[in-house]
């Protein structure tokens, strides 16, 4: 099961991904863009409000039709990576702590340090994109899983809060009940292409569904591409915002939808991001009785049209010991409907990160200020389910 000393999965970018201010750095045969910053998006002082239409040119503007498969973006654990793992694991056993109380020196892996921080900049400079493969899920008990995924996912940045309960390792199974609400990663029902919260989302795979459950990948820097040669007119909607429903998980000061809008796409330092979920737009307009304008309409349907368009989505099965990394300000990701297994022992579970990069990525005011600094608000709940009456914690 464990990959021997020459595992590295070539991550060779395309050549039309590729830009030639990069040089490529490589460890044996695992291959990526790690000289430092990529030049993303024209010059850096433009005024962040501006709409920007011009074509981007960066190995995160990647269309699934590039991929061959998993194999293409995926890096292999071997035995080094592994004992270093099992090293933490102890360390924490030994000082009898749990995922948030490690403290550095208990996570450190310097023995594969250099490695991990060059997939860190895959992620956050490169494609965005990584399949992390060969966890020893045979070996480990979930709780260990827990402490070793934790572990690396140090090295890509710090957990933060992913729902109003403070849990910062998501356990994503199926705890949905008939006629309830629940949020998307504690139900077994089809997800469209939507972002999640921070820098970075990951997705450890420990037990696949009897079927279905099918993760489907789209790079948001594409779609916007393609809207920039086709409807250059609808990006402005997009670079405004819309306001969002929170789903019963709004901070103090917020009603049950955004007192702003929250841009699709935003343009900050250079970088350009998107934050993206069409349900909860479409909720606030519910909640408010405020229509969408013919203008904001369209320009929604276009990007999720664009998003759909098989040429544009990479789409494969999550194995047993396989972890997904992606970038969320410039991926969509999603996943098909699953029918689990009857019993409790095989259902479906994926362990899931929320990680802010150290540093952040640059954003525009309006989507820093949904993400927040720390995740999600929390207000001691126990559960996820949306109630329409709940109202913010004072």
């Amino acid at each position: 099961m464990v990959a021997n000393s020459e595992s590295f999965v070539n991550i060779q970018s395309n050549h039309r991904l590729m830009l030639q201010w990069f040089a490529p750095c490589k460890h044996r045969r695992f291959t990526m863009n790690c000289r430092g910053r990529a030049p993303w998006y024209g010059h850096e002082d433009n005024d962040m409000t501006d709409v920007f239409s011009e074509i981007i040119d960066h190995p995160s503007a990647w269309k699934g039709s590039d991929f061959a498969g998993p194999d293409d973006v995926a890096f292999d654990l071997d035995e080094r990576h592994l004992d270093a793992l099992r090293a933490v694991v102890a360390r924490a056993y030994a000082a009898g702590r749990g995922i948030q109380d490690l403290t550095d020196a208990e996570t450190a892996m310097p023995e594969i340090e250099a490695e991990l921080k060059d997939l860190r900049h895959e992620l956050m400079e490169g494609r965005g994109l990584l399949l992390v493969r060969g966890w020893p899920i045979d070996e480990m008990t979930d709780e260990e899983l827990g402490l070793a995924y934790w572990a690396l996912g140090t090295y890509f940045g710090r957990g933060v809060s992913q729902s109003p309960m403070g849990d910062r390792l998501g356990y994503v199974t199926d705890v949905s009940k008939p006629g309830t609400q629940e949020r998307g990663y504690r139900s077994s029902k089809e997800l469209n292409l939507h972002t999640d919260s921070d820098d970075i989302v990951g997705l450890l795979c420990i037990r696949q569904a009897k079927s279905g459950g099918e993760s489907r990948l789209a790079s948001s820097m594409a779609i916007y591409n393609e809207i920039a040669a086709t409807r250059p007119d609808l990006l402005k909607p997009l670079f405004q915002g819309y306001t969002y429903h929170w789903f019963g998980e709004q901070p103090p000061d917020q009603g049950a939808v955004t007192s702003y809008p929250v841009p699709v796409f935003g343009r900050h330092d250079g970088y350009l991001s998107c934050i993206f979920l069409r349900e909860f737009i479409h909720m606030a307009c519910e909640e408010t009785g405020v229509a969408l304008t013919d203008e904001q309409a369209e320009a929604l349907t276009l990007f999720g049209d664009i998003a759909e368009r098989d040429d544009i989505q990479f789409r494969f099965r999550l194995e047993p010991g396989w972890a997904s990394f992606i970038n969320n300000y410039t991926m969509l990701h999603s996943r098909t409907a699953f029918v689990d297994w009857e019993e409790l022992e095989k259902r479906r579970m994926l362990l899931r990160l929320w990680l802010k990069a150290q540093p952040s990525r640059p954003l525009v005011d309006n989507q820093r200020r949904y993400y927040g600094d720390d995740g999600m608000f929390v207000d001691g709940r126990t559960e996820t389910v949306f109630d329409p009456n709940r109202q913010a914690v004072e």
